[in-house]
């Protein structure tokens, strides 16, 4: 029997009334029940990362720990010290003052962000690409309230990634600027080449030079350090390729930025492993003395002007209003969630190579291992 086409239209239609007044019911009865759980929990309203508080109109996007990372999704960098050109207007801009971070607010992705640090030997009237003679790995747990700080040795011998030639970790980022590496250049392929060998994913990098180091702590004052033993160094470099003589007692001592320097550079009285020592506890006495002044929000004003000045120094894929927001999540995770590692002997076979000179050959197990422990979420 053929059914005839009115029949089947009419269905139709009466079909989809029935589907149309289902679901205007059940957005009344879910609309109904979130008013009501809304009522009672009182939820406030979500933080919006990077940009002020006060202007809510602004379009910028939220960064994500899952963002690619930075040889994916960044422009590529020149040659020189340059911070990414797309947000060159945000990194400038004064911000509002007012509020808790002078209008900012906190990280609000709860997953794990890295950023790996990068500090050049770049002397004054000097351009070009530069080994990173410091290469220290920073890692935020915003949900768990912990962070891990892994400072890695600039003689580590690795593969440099996609490329069939080995070399000395703190020269990927002049391999990556001279193969024009996408996505950021030198800095975007040192985070390849650490990824590869600790296993774990790094989304942003900051590379910086001494005038940075020494701008910063002018900004906030003389930083106190603790070494427990007397260091002499005979070979300390002066920045005109000579040799100067340097001497700290031991003990704790407040230090102005031209000696912070030099206290966190020098390693011929012990090793790179002894110097990263001494870099990781410069760190968080910067940190102690930026909370003892009031915090991240207390230096936004004097910090958006400081950053203005130092951007042919910087090269990152971060804002300024995302290193902000990180800096305020980072600043209320408390000290004992901190935690510190570096890749040490007991992590590396001693070798080398063709030419004579010494280099450090990675244990893939034990690295692996101990960056697990570092970067395992809390009991």
């Amino acid at each position: 029997m053929r059914i005839p086409q009115w029949f089947v239209l009419i269905w139709v239609v009466g079909l989809g009334v029935t589907a149309i007044a289902a679901s205007v019911f059940a957005y009344g009865f879910v609309r109904d029940r979130a008013a009501e759980l809304d009522s009672v929990l009182e939820l406030p309203d979500p933080p919006q990362l990077g940009r002020p508080a006060a202007d809510s109109s602004e379009d910028t996007p939220v960064p994500t720990a899952e963002t690619p990372a930075a040889s994916d999704t960044t422009p590529d960098a020149p040659d020189t010290l340059t911070a990414t050109p797309d947000s060159s207007e945000a990194q400038t801009a004064e911000p509002e003052s007012g509020g808790q971070g002078g209008g900012y607010a906190p990280w609000n992705d709860p997953r794990r962000v890295s950023v790996l640090l990068l500090g050049i030997d770049q002397r004054e009237g000097e351009e070009g690409s530069f080994p990173t003679d410091t290469l220290i790995l920073f890692s935020l747990d915003p949900a768990a309230k912990t962070a891990a700080i892994l400072s890695i040795p600039r003689d580590l011998w690795v593969e440099y990634p996609g490329l069939q030639r080995t070399g000395r970790i703190n020269g990927a980022n002049i391999v990556g600027d001279e193969i024009s590496y996408p996505g950021g250049g030198g800095p975007a392929y040192a985070i390849k080449a650490v990824e590869k060998v600790l296993g774990l994913r790094v989304q942003y990098y900051v590379l910086i030079n001494f005038e940075v180091f020494n701008q910063f702590v002018d900004a906030i004052g003389d930083i106190e350090v603790c070494p427990p033993e007397p260091i002499d160094d005979d070979q300390y470099p002066d920045g005109s390729y000579g040799y100067i003589s340097i001497h700290f007692d031991a003990g704790c001592q407040t230090l102005d930025s031209e000696r912070l320097l030099q206290y966190a550079r020098t390693r011929h009285s012990d090793s790179d492993i002894g110097r990263a020592s001494r870099q990781q506890e410069v760190i968080l006495s910067v940190r102690n003395r930026v909370l003892s002044t009031g915090g991240v929000g207390a230096l936004i004003p004097e910090a958006a002007t400081l950053w203005s000045s130092l951007q042919a120094n910087i090269r990152t894929n971060l804002t300024f209003e995302e290193m902000v927001s990180l800096a305020l999540t980072a600043e209320g995770i408390p000290s004992e969630n901190i935690r510190q590692g570096q890749i040490t002997f007991e992590d590396v076979e001693l070798s080398t190579t063709a030419d004579g000179e010494q280099i450090l050959v990675p244990i893939p197990s034990d690295i692996v291992a101990k960056v697990g422990r570092l970067f395992s979420p809390p009991e």
